[in-house]
This record gives C-alpha cells, structure tokens and sequence, in this order.
C-alpha cells in the first residue's frame, strides 16, 4: 500500500477490495494531524482515561505504550493509541503551554524560541500602544538586556548606544513622575556629559558636567559631604585610629579631652577624600611619618600638621605611596628655638643664659624662654628680653615671678628690632634665679 509524502495518508490501490477500510484509516490521520491542538507535551507515560481523539506530544523518555515514541503525536483512536511522526515545519497548540510550537526537524520549539525579524516594522508597542514619536514604548515593571555568552557566540558584552545626529543636539536618559521629567543624564545639547535635575519639568539644574576632551568634571552647584562621623572626644593620642563607622564617613568630626595627637587614620584606599575637622578647644596634631601606626595608615605631610580649634583638614589616601595626604589644611606649624637677648632695665644683674623654642602657626606664635641669672645685685631690678620675629599685633604672656607687659617697637633695645619684653621681677638680691616665661602673640 502506499501512501502520501507529507501526511502519510493510505492511497487506495486500484481494484483494492474494502476500499473503505484504507479511506477510513486516512481520514483518521486527516483528523489527527489536520488543525491540531494537543493537550501537552510533558507527560511520558499516557493517561489512564484518555478520550476518544485526545491528542500528546510525547516527551522523552516515555514508557508503556508511548515507549520509544518520543516527540510523537500520539491520538486516543477507536481504543488504541495511534502515533503521528511529525515532519520538519509541522506546527502544533499546546493546550497547557497556551502557546504555538514548531518541529525543527529534531525537536518542538515554543514559537518564542524562534528567530523572528521585525525589520523596517512601523511600530513596535510591548504590552501598549506605540504611536509617534514613541515609535517603540513598552509598559513593564522590568526590562532586561543581557549579553550573548561567548560559550553561546556573543562576546559576552552589553552596550545600550543611544546616538545623536549633531553636537548640537541630544542623547539621553529621562527620569520622570507621571511623566514629568525629574532627572535627566547624557549628552544634552552638547558634547559633553551632563547631570541635570528639575522638580517641575521645566525648570532644570545642571549638577554635574564632565568635558568630553579633558575629562574634568565639573560641579556648577554645591557639593555636601553628608556622611558624617562623630567618635566620642580623644581621651589620649591616638595610634591607627579607626573609629566605629569610619568606612562609610566623608567627615570626620573630632575633638579631644585636651591636645591630643593622631599617629595613622585606618580606612585608606586610593583616592579616598576625608575631611577631618578639630570642633573641639583643644588642638589636634597629625605626626607626619610616625612609627606609632601601621605603615599604611600613617601620614606623609612635610612635617607635623596641627589642626586648631575650629579648624580643619582635607586628605587623600595615595594608594601607591600607601600614604595619607594632605590636600588643603590650616596653617602648618613651624617649630624651631632662638637665643633671648638678656639684659638690665633697672638695678644689676650678674651673668645671664637664655633659651627659647617658639611654635609659629600661621600668624600666631606660641613661645617659651628658660632665663637664668647667676646674681642679682638689686631687690628692683627689671629685666628685657627679646622675641623670636618681630611681632606687630597683640601680644599675651605669663611668668612665674611676675606678668610678661609688651612695650612698642619704638622703645625697642635688642638686636636685629627684635621686640624687647620686660619682666618685673620682686628680686630679692642673691644668687640663683631661673626664669621661665611663655607667651603667644599675633604677626
């Protein structure tokens, strides 16, 4: 008997006898394969119950009477299972799956599964309805763009390109409420990178631009340092000081029991921009290079940095130099010694040695001197002194046997124009005074 190419339906020979049996068996095929609907296409062993025309694709693996039938069309037939070999280009609706498959020869693919080319379409609308200039809108809580592995063919990238035709025109993301724009980033109007926001739609603030040659970004409104970090006061110096929350500040927010110093900052990575402010009374030094701390969490700044009262400091972390620096800061101190001058206002006095160190922060000078005359012929005598620089400004001090008054530079006679301090001391006469003094003035 032979039978048709496609559908495989029985040709009724010539003088067959019971024609009607081979016409029967094709139209039992015509019903099988003609329009057809299965119920699903993942069962691997055939319902107990089947009903009269109901029709599977057998999955892999299957069993009983389906056994060796894989991807098959099997129809319930007049108490039997009949079985369809499905051809290259047959398609099929899948009941359970509420979707259209296609036999590629080897296997049922979802209509989804396969290449499908919208070239030159009008309009695409995803769940809505595109219409100009929205050409392509989609309405989706989600939307994922991923990239075709290199295992698969791709080269393992995803780039989303969004390509003006001038210099003069746009390429952009919008963010919007209700469709009102709120934020918008790209190349807006120009070629460089742009930051804008607006709380209206209409209104926009540039935020942040970056040049499309050089790279430099520039802020067109007000930068904050938000994250704040605030320890409890330096109750002693400080070694690797690392305190709770520190990974996360921009600020750091410090003050002290008393003056205190920090040997390293822990938390220190390249580029790492800190802000450390002294909003306590009492000084704050930063030793430069000291081998209290850990080597990658000290500081390289030229010298010891001392932040005052009030003040502050800006650092940043060098990660090849493993090294705190320092971008801006109050004024560096500058620590050194001098030799006062020592000489007689009133009465007399025996052989004089002086010493004095003195500490000048920007325009403030903070000094000491250690005086000591070997004899004293008088009970009143009064003593000078001369001053590291010469100051021009308000000068404070201190001494133990008496206070330290400023006189002008015009009555001035130690060397080089130093100012000459006097000390009024209640010398008793004798042997054996020591002096010491300290002060601070203004330059």
């Amino acid at each position: 008997m032979t039978a048709t190419a496609n559908l495989g339906l029985p040709l009724i020979e010539a003088a067959q006898a019971q024609k009607h049996v081979t016409h029967n068996e094709a139209l039992r095929i015509l019903d099988a394969a003609i329009q057809i609907a299965v119920a699903d296409r993942t069962r691997t062993a055939p319902p107990a119950t089947p009903a009269e025309g109901e029709r599977h694709i057998v999955a892999a693996g299957a069993s009983g009477a389906w056994s060796g039938q894989a991807q098959a069309i099997a129809t319930w037939q007049d108490g039997a299972w009949a079985f369809l070999a499905p051809k290259q280009g047959w398609c099929v609706w899948s009941v359970a799956d509420d979707v259209l498959l296609v036999f590629d020869g080897a296997r049922w693919r979802d209509l989804r599964d396969l290449p499908l080319s919208l070239d030159n379409a009008a309009h695409l609308g995803v769940n809505t309805t595109a219409a100009a200039p929205n050409l392509l809108s989609v309405k989706s809580n989600a939307a994922l763009f991923a990239a075709i592995a290199a295992s698969a063919g791709g080269s393992g990238d995803v780039r989303l390109q969004l390509a003006k035709e001038t210099a003069a025109g746009t390429a952009s993301v919008v963010f919007s409420d209700n469709y009102s724009g709120r934020a918008e980033f790209g190349l807006v109007g120009s070629d460089a990178f742009k930051l804008k926001v607006s709380p209206d739609g209409a209104a926009w603030s540039e935020a942040l631009v970056i040049d499309q040659t050089s790279g430099n970004l520039a802020l067109p409104r007000g930068l904050s340092l938000t994250g704040v970090l605030a320890p409890p006061p330096l109750a002693a110096d400080q070694n690797d000081y690392a305190p709770a929350g520190l990974g996360a500040a921009a600020v750091l927010q410090l003050s002290a029991t008393a003056a205190r110093a920090i040997t390293g900052l822990a938390g220190g990575t390249e580029g790492r921009v800190l802000t450390l402010i002294n909003v306590g009374g009492s000084s704050l030094t930063l030793r430069d290079d000291s081998a209290a701390s850990a080597a990658a969490n000290r500081f390289s700044l030229g010298g010891n940095l001392v932040i005052p009262a009030k003040q502050a400091a800006l650092l940043r972390y060098d990660g090849s130099a493993a090294r705190w620096l320092a971008i801006a800061a109050g004024p560096r101190p500058i620590t050194a010694t001098w030799t006062p001058v020592v000489a007689a206002l009133t009465g007399t006095l025996g052989a004089a040695t002086a010493t004095g160190t003195y500490t000048m922060t920007g325009n403030r000078v903070d000094w000491s001197a250690t005086i000591t005359i070997t004899n004293v012929g008088s009970a009143g005598v009064a003593i000078t002194f001369s001053l590291p620089v010469n100051p021009n400004g308000v000068y404070t001090g201190y001494g133990r046997e008496g206070a330290v008054t400023g006189y002008g530079a015009s009555v001035s006679t130690a060397p080089s124009g130093g100012l000459v301090q006097r000390f009024d001391g209640a010398f008793l006469g004798g042997n054996g005074y020591v002096l010491m003094v300290a002060g601070a003035f203004q330059i």
